[in-house]
């Protein structure tokens, strides 16, 4: 699937971004059609307001402090960003706050234009300062260190014009443009609340579809339709976000109708719901990779042949269904199926035990032998676990497991790398492969929680950086190519799964999308007459 950006490169369309595996399926009893461009009045909400459950309060609602999903999903309804993608169409980049935007010719800079007479919900018009405030002012917060190692700083053009500029060429440079870290806020308010001694990060002002009305500790967000929003008035006044922290809770509200969403249904009531008639849903791949990595410079696994052994005595597509309810994909390579640079026609280990014996053989160990497996004690991470511990035991490897509270494992796993194996999952913060592939094989990132496995290899940090700094999307995907390769004979990490995110909902709220990363457009969702 190629992911099209819609945007004007001088007179060019530029389609770029490959995002596979993650299709937008309308699952229940009727059809959801696409109205996103639909004129102001076309559409009528018959009801005016939206309860959104959620298992967690906003940690904060300043683009520059916060980078976790759940408050991100909300603040997606606050903010916008220069880019942003079509609603219901997350392969697709449009115009946001930036009407256009330009890169020169060795595609270190990008100018975006900017949208003229819009306004923040205090009524400022917003202009180049606010940008340029914005943008610099969440480069410089550490939450944003992960998706932004490629800027190294923004520049006023003019009253209209900012421009970003890039250490080096980074393909996925506009999909980090997308992310609610760079939304952007009123400078004017902004100063006049730490000036007053206010926390800006509770009284939120940009220029999104809602405003914020009230937040109450332990209890909701209450948001409401801001109508002077620069695209299209929402189509639902009212929208709440409701904390109901147990998931069984939530499933139940959402069953009864005290809910029309919840965010996020456990995986175990998943198929219930989807039997519901009241309920409908929406699915995709999400943006996570389970997967088991090996200590490469310490212990028995020195020996890749030994982690080949392993690679050839999973069943991946039973561990999803054992491990994770059936809900995930198979990854075929080292990066989330959903992400652009996974390739879907790369072919990893089939299962073949006798293959698996032979290499245990080759190394030493014909009968087998016994090994711990360092795990977050989650049962997101032991389910999976379990049915490997009972796959390898098959070719006689007895693994036992070190559960560990997630403070002791970033720290003795992670950062020092006293671990022989162990089984996680790692998000791509971009929606691009050189998420992944930059921080666990690159050797510039060994230890820290990043290249925990201690993998390096020069011909894999040179294909990582050609891949990382190229504009074609063509070339990419073959250095990506390369690079699964290698790490197929390397197998310093074996690629075990992607999860799915699934968006359960009142039936009667049409428009509704699924998204790797919950951005969830509810300015498009109405309920239907």
């Amino acid at each position: 699937m190629q992911r099209k950006i819609g945007f004007v490169l001088t007179v060019l369309v530029l389609v770029i971004l490959v995002l596979a595996g993650c299709a937008n399926q309308a699952t229940g009893p009727s059809e959801q059609k696409d109205v996103v461009s639909s004129t102001p009045g076309e559409i009528k909400s018959s009801k005016d307001s939206l309860l959104w459950g959620v298992n967690a309060e906003a940690a904060s609602l300043d683009p520059s402090t916060s980078k976790d999903s759940v408050t991100h999903m909300m603040m997606f309804q606050l903010y916008d960003a220069l880019v942003k993608e079509a609603p219901g169409d997350f392969n697709t980049l449009v115009p946001g706050l930036a009407t256009k935007w330009e890169f020169n010719e060795d595609n270190t800079e990008v100018t975006f234009y900017l949208r003229e007479g819009v306004k923040f919900h205090n009524g400022d018009i917003m202009t180049a300062d606010d940008v340029y405030f914005s943008l610099t002012r969440s480069l410089e917060s550490s939450y944003s260190s992960a998706i932004s190692q490629a800027i190294d700083r923004f520049e006023k053009v003019d009253e209209m014009t900012v421009k970003c500029v890039l250490k080096y060429p980074y393909g996925p440079i506009l999909d980090v443009m997308t992310n609610m870290t760079y939304g952007i806020v009123s400078k004017r308010a902004v100063e006049e609340a730490a000036a007053a001694g206010i926390d800006f990060a509770r009284n939120p002002c940009g220029t999104g579809a809602y405003k914020m009305v009230e937040w109450r500790s332990g209890d909701a967000l209450v948001l409401e339709r801001f109508d002077d929003y620069y695209d299209r008035p929402a189509y639902i006044k009212n929208l709440t976000y409701k904390l109901v922290p147990d998931a069984a809770s939530g499933a139940i509200a959402l069953e009864d109708g005290t809910l029309d969403v919840y965010y996020i249904i456990s995986d175990s009531d998943n198929a219930y719901m989807k039997g519901l008639e009241q309920i409908d849903y929406v699915e995709c791949a999400g943006v996570g990779l389970h997967h088991i990595t090996f200590n490469v410079t310490d212990g028995i696994f020195t020996d890749k042949r030994l982690r080949q052994a392993v690679a050839y005595a999973l069943n991946r597509s039973d561990i999803i269904i054992g491990g994770a309810e059936g809900l995930g994909e198979v990854a075929n390579c080292l990066a989330p199926t959903s992400v652009f640079g996974y390739v879907d026609d790369f072919e990893w280990y089939e299962q073949d035990l006798e293959q698996a014996k032979a290499l245990l053989a080759e190394a030493g160990y014909p009968d087998g032998f016994e090994v711990v497996f360092s795990m977050q004690g989650s049962d997101t991470y032991m389910k999976p676990a379990e049915v490997v511990q009972d796959q390898l035991r098959k070719i006689g490897i007895i693994v036992t497991f070190d559960k560990m509270e997630r403070a002791a494992f970033l720290e003795d796993v992670g950062g020092n790398r006293n671990f022989v194996a162990s089984l996680r999952m790692i998000n791509a913060t971009v929606r691009d492969a050189d998420s992944v592939l930059t921080r666990r094989f690159h050797s510039n990132m060994l230890g820290g929680g990043n290249n925990y496995s201690g993998y390096s290899n020069p011909e894999v940090d040179s294909l990582i950086e050609q891949a990382r700094t190229s504009s074609d999307q063509k070339e990419r995907l073959g250095l990506y190519r390369q690079v699964y390769h290698i790490l197929k004979e390397d197998v310093p990490l074996l690629p075990l799964f992607s999860g799915s995110v699934t968006m359960f909902f009142n039936a009667e709220l049409k428009n509704v999308y699924a998204h790797p990363v919950y951005r969830y457009a509810v300015s498009a969702m109405y309920f239907a007459e």
